[in-house]
């Protein structure tokens, strides 16, 4: 089982953690360019909702898991840190 691991980038904007996290761990994970017109994070998941889901200190210790195409990501937080893991499950 391939994983990719992304953690919070210290530069992130507060409140959009997550959705850059996630889009850090899909561009190491297969080379999606975020700013590729193709792209659309939208198509997957709501970047809003994620990132007020793990906003806060209500958020610590939150796991989440969700499948995008072939592969199972998961986004957990623990503290103020955010990691997200891409996993091919046939790997």
């Amino acid at each position: 089982m391939a994983a990719t691991t992304a953690n919070k980038p210290a530069d992130c904007l507060y409140g959009s953690c997550a959705s850059v996290a996630l889009i850090e761990a899909l561009e190491q994970y297969n080379g999606i360019d975020p700013h590729d017109s193709e792209f659309r994070l939208y198509g997957v998941i709501d970047p809003d909702a994620l990132d007020t889901l793990f906003s806060g200190q209500q958020a610590t210790g939150l796991s989440i898991e969700f499948d995008i195409d072939d592969v199972t990501v998961s986004i957990s937080q623990a503290h103020d840190d955010i990691q997200v893991r891409v996993i091919d499950p046939l790997a």
